[in-house]
């Protein structure tokens, strides 16, 4: 994805990350998996969504690899915050 993006823009992939953080303060990455996280928080709670379907619908193929970045991101893991918010 990243590969794409510094392509439409016409410029190197380690250029686009330079930039990028240099306009946002943010890595890519960090903005993406901010992203994905904060649409997966909202599946949880408006859908009735496993979490490893969520996981797939907010762009990780790997659900472990999804519950370490959600978990690095909110404190909690997915089904946890899915119980904790549904009380």
């Amino acid at each position: 994805m990243l590969s794409d993006i510094a392509e439409v823009c016409g410029i190197s992939p380690n250029y686009f990350c330079k930039i990028f953080k240099e306009e946002t303060g943010k890595s890519f990455v960090d903005f993406l998996n901010e992203l994905r996280i904060n649409k997966a928080k909202e599946l949880l709670l408006s859908t009735n969504l496993k979490s490893y379907e969520v996981a797939e619908k907010v762009g990780f193929s790997d659900y472990k690899y999804f519950s370490m970045i959600f978990k690095k991101y909110t404190g909690t893991s997915p089904r946890k915050f899915k119980e904790e918010r549904q009380k």
